[in-house]
């Protein structure tokens, strides 16, 4: 019974174990981005590498995103709703496919576009709540991509504790295909009107 009225939290969970398994190094290897090995004909890396996590540390650290998820969704999301999460998937990974990345893994570019997602659908907080969450994510985005006043705002901490650079141009990615979902979904409220 839990898990039929309980639908978000299910997919959520089974996104974290996902996640946990890729980040076992021969799924990294065969899921990851790598531009050459596109290239040469492995089309799922795109779709896939968000998936793929460098280590557990990087795991725990994009679990806090489905963790605020699961706080903003509600028990059940219509599947058009779903669609959403699907296009933010499917939006950011042709971004990463036309980048200029070698390589890439990891979920938080989707996550930003799901958080933004997420408050958007939440029916547990008031209009102004979620447009305060969306605009805060927003903006840490847009200061970690220097395209907010030119001012660069980014964490070492964070590279330290991954041991590797964090794909911060991959959270624009993410935020601009949830934006743009929502802005599509109002448009279409007020062409209905």
């Amino acid at each position: 019974m839990f898990f039929k009225n309980n639908m978000a939290a299910v997919w959520l969970l089974c996104l974290s174990l996902l996640t946990l398994i890729a980040s076992w190094s021969p799924v990294v290897a065969a899921g990851s981005f790598d531009a050459s090995l596109t290239a040469a004909g492995q089309w799922w890396r795109p779709f896939s590498a968000w998936v793929c996590q460098l280590n557990f540390a990087h795991w725990a650290i994009n679990q806090w995103g489905l963790v605020v998820m699961a706080f903003l969704l509600p028990k059940r999301l219509p599947w058009l709703k779903v669609m959403g999460f699907a296009w933010v998937w499917f939006a950011a990974s042709l971004m990463l496919l036309q980048s200029e990345y070698a390589a890439y893994v990891g979920l938080s570019g989707l996550l930003y576009g799901w958080l933004v997602l997420a408050a958007y659908y939440s029916p547990y907080y008031s209009n102004l709540m979620k447009g305060a969450f969306i605009a805060v994510i927003s903006v840490k985005v847009l200061l970690e991509n220097g395209l907010l006043f030119g001012f660069l705002w980014q964490s070492d901490m964070l590279e330290t504790l991954l041991n590797a650079p964090v794909a911060h141009q991959s959270h624009l990615w993410g935020l601009i295909s949830g934006l743009v979902f929502i802005a599509a979904v109002q448009l279409l409220q007020l062409l209905r009107r």
